[in-house]
């Protein structure tokens, strides 16, 4: 059943958390006025609808060119910026989106004030819930339908969860494009994402005591071995830094972006390196 207030501070909840994490800066969480926001004013959506998106918080972009993050290649919407919600595909006035992708393997989140849920939309394919026949058979506009849906406060209180226990994690981009934060999770499957969201105390991750972990069989060549093999050692530097810093309860956020951004540039600098070994002769194209 769907609840304005509830969907408000369940929203409220999760931004919360995300401008928690090393990225965003606490003024990026704005709050509507004792009356909503008056600028809020988009045709075709029932006045149930709009009533929620003039009550809701938003993470406001410094600039009309500055995408923020949210979850991975997914950016959430402003519906104070006029320029932000446009829909890509139409949906019925009942239903607004919360975020769009960025690209193909980014999430748009579909809320149905009808039913109250949350539908989680993925070029990719991802969460659906017909044969792979039925799906073809839609078109465009309504392939939507056919994924994974969700109760509002229950599917928002989980992404909550995997911020607070860095499951998920949120971290500055040194570069700024294609958004201004980049993604990191700590969980490959569903069934890890659950197992590490119920961890009671989060405690620094050693890579070796998970190695036996990483047996892909024929699937990946050394090659593909050695790059998974090394993102998930960033990744556990990327959780390892938070803890250093005092995450969750003494949490220097400052100094923790500072060494962040340092980590993130050494990364670009060696994924850099190992193109150009791959490519030697790629500096004539640039």
């Amino acid at each position: 059943m769907y609840s304005r207030d509830e969907t408000v501070n369940a929203i409220l909840r999760l931004y919360q958390e995300v401008i928690r994490h090393p990225y965003l800066n606490d003024s990026t969480l704005v709050l509507p006025p004792p009356g909503g926001w008056r600028s809020v004013n988009i045709r075709g959506k029932t006045q149930t609808v709009l009533d929620l998106l003039r009550h809701l918080p938003y993470l406001r972009p410094g600039n009309p060119y500055e995408r923020l993050l949210i979850y991975w290649e997914t950016v959430p919407i402003c519906y104070t910026d006029e320029q932000s919600h446009l829909e890509i595909y139409t949906l019925p006035a009942h239903c607004a989106y919360l975020t769009h992708s960025v690209d193909r393997e980014g999430t748009s989140l579909i809320l149905d004030t009808n039913e109250g849920t949350i539908t989680e939309f993925c070029h990719t394919g991802s969460y659906i819930t017909v044969s792979e026949e039925e799906y073809e058979a839609l078109s465009e506009e309504d392939k939507w339908k056919a994924h994974r849906t969700s109760p509002i406060k229950g599917f928002l209180d989980v992404w909550t969860r995997r911020y607070e226990k860095l499951v998920w994690m949120i971290i500055p981009n040194p570069i700024g494009q294609p958004t201004t934060g980049r993604f990191y999770s700590r969980a490959d499957t569903n069934a890890e994402h659950d197992e590490l969201t119920l961890e009671e105390q989060l405690k620094p991750w050693h890579l070796q005591d998970d190695d036996n972990n990483l047996d892909f069989g024929n699937e990946f060549d050394k090659a593909q071995y050695e790059d998974r093999k090394s993102m998930r050692k960033h990744v556990a530097d990327v959780y390892n830094t938070y803890l250093r810093h005092g995450w969750p309860d003494h949490f220097d956020k400052d100094r923790c972006r500072s060494e962040l951004l340092q980590l993130e540039k050494l990364k670009d600098a060696e994924d850099r390196r190992k193109m150009d070994e791959l490519n030697p002769d790629a500096y004539l194209f640039d």
